[in-house]
């Protein structure tokens, strides 16, 4: 049996560096004299002069700690009995501890989690596991407990004759799982944003090339995918109009509409979207183009730049286990304003544009007016365009870092052409 959430896919869903050095000592009197400095990401362009933090703001930091801030079980997981999620607070203190299960492909190999399951939801887990006990039937579960207590859960995995069907079969019965929880009312304030939309789940890699293993271990519900800890993957677009004569870059930043069930009323990249199955960031990114901001697929096409991704390991206020992976792309449009974004009145995401200049866009990020995911990848794009520098915060190498934090979670990934 395929299931339904795999028939959904469509093509339509789916030069220098000069490094400071410590040995200053060693410059001589006229090289003190001759400091170079690059301030843009692209070497077509007037080096800019770089942004200054609001008053009483001396880093990006906090900031980016309240954005990032789910903290993960530390590596190797399989070595640890138990395992505990928390959340880091804009001081970098870890909080609101809790035990999570890795959620894994299969018990029969050392397998690294696809994601992290609460407590709740194992609970919910093993009762459809016994469910199906009870019944007769066999169980698309394989629970694993800890020797030292039998009825303390240790991992979740599919059992192995739902392994043996591939990603078909994992995804009927994920998919069964979570229609029943919310036929039920379980974990509503999850599952209430139900979109039918599937969204992909990968596997990690193999280490050697074997075979024809497939990328994708299931597709699930998107409104599901905190339940299990999964990785959400988005195509985040920021555009923006740069004056020739300044090198000084205005951004284009709409206000999320106040009837958006997530983050209403708050400022967001120019156009983002999530990456159905099937979808990949390009189709994504000019899609949303379209549908968000009017703006013409040719121009889009011709001028669109694709400048990374943005790990997005974020927990909610309730505990929910958020990752994300963000592909990330700029797109300048012209001084003169001929191509400019619109608010689509049927598309009702965006209640307005406005162009603004990138210190106020600064100053805003600080006061906590954007939305999380939006708010890194604006930090991304005044990096990447020498606007946040070595000299104007202090704790520099600390942003980059955190900004670019592995999640350690499985990826996109496919097999060699």
């Amino acid at each position: 049996m395929q299931s339904h959430l795999f028939q959904t896919t469509s093509s339509h869903r789916t030069p220098l560096l000069l490094a400071s050095s410590k040995l200053a000592t060693l410059r001589t009197p006229r090289l003190l004299n001759c400091r170079v400095i690059l301030r843009s990401y692209y070497v077509d362009v007037v080096p800019v002069e770089p942004l200054k933090l609001p008053p009483g703001h001396r880093t990006l930091l906090p900031l980016i700690n309240s954005c990032n801030n789910l903290v993960l079980p530390p590596q190797p997981w399989v070595a640890q009995t138990h395992l505990s999620i928390g959340t880091r607070t804009p001081e970098g203190d870890v909080v609101e501890k809790e035990n999570v299960l890795p959620f894994v492909l299969s018990h029969a190999q050392r397998e690294i989690p696809l994601g992290f399951i609460r407590p709740q939801v194992a609970a919910a887990l093993e009762e459809d596991h016994q469910k199906h006990l009870v019944s007769g039937s066999a169980s698309p579960w394989d629970l694993k407990y800890t020797k030292e207590h039998p009825k303390q859960l240790k991992s979740a995995a599919f059992a192995a004759w739902v392994n043996e069907g591939g990603k078909f079969t994992r995804t009927m019965h994920m998919e069964r799982l979570v229609y029943d929880w919310r036929k039920h009312n379980m974990f509503p304030e999850v599952l209430k944003a139900w979109s039918d939309e599937a969204y992909p789940v990968y596997t990690h890699p193999p280490k050697e090339p074997v075979g024809l293993q497939d990328p994708i271990a299931f597709a699930i519900e998107r409104a599901a995918l905190p339940l299990f800890g999964l990785v959400n993957f988005g195509a985040l677009l920021i555009a923006y109009v740069r004056d020739p004569s300044s090198g000084r870059s205005m951004l284009w930043i709409p206000r999320r509409s106040l009837m958006k069930r997530q983050w209403p009323g708050k400022l967001d990249v120019t156009v983002g979207g999530g990456m159905g199955l099937g979808d990949t960031a390009i189709d994504t990114v000019i899609r949303e183009s379209a549908e968000e901001a009017l703006l013409d697929d040719d121009y889009v096409k011709k001028f669109i730049r694709p400048v990374g991704v943005l790990p997005f390991p974020n927990r909610s206020p309730k505990g929910w286990i958020l990752p994300g992976m963000y592909y990330l792309f700029d797109l300048p449009l012209p001084a003169n304003g001929i191509v400019t974004p619109k608010i689509n009145a049927l598309d009702g995401e965006v209640d307005k544009f406005e162009l603004l200049d990138a210190q106020d866009v600064l100053k805003y990020l600080l006061e906590g007016q954007f939305k999380p995911s939006s708010a890194l990848a604006i930090i991304d794009f005044l990096i990447r365009h020498g606007y946040i520098t070595e000299d104007t915060d202090p704790r520099y190498l600390d942003v980059c870092q955190l900004l670019k934090t592995d999640i350690h979670l499985p990826v996109a990934w496919r097999l060699n052409p």
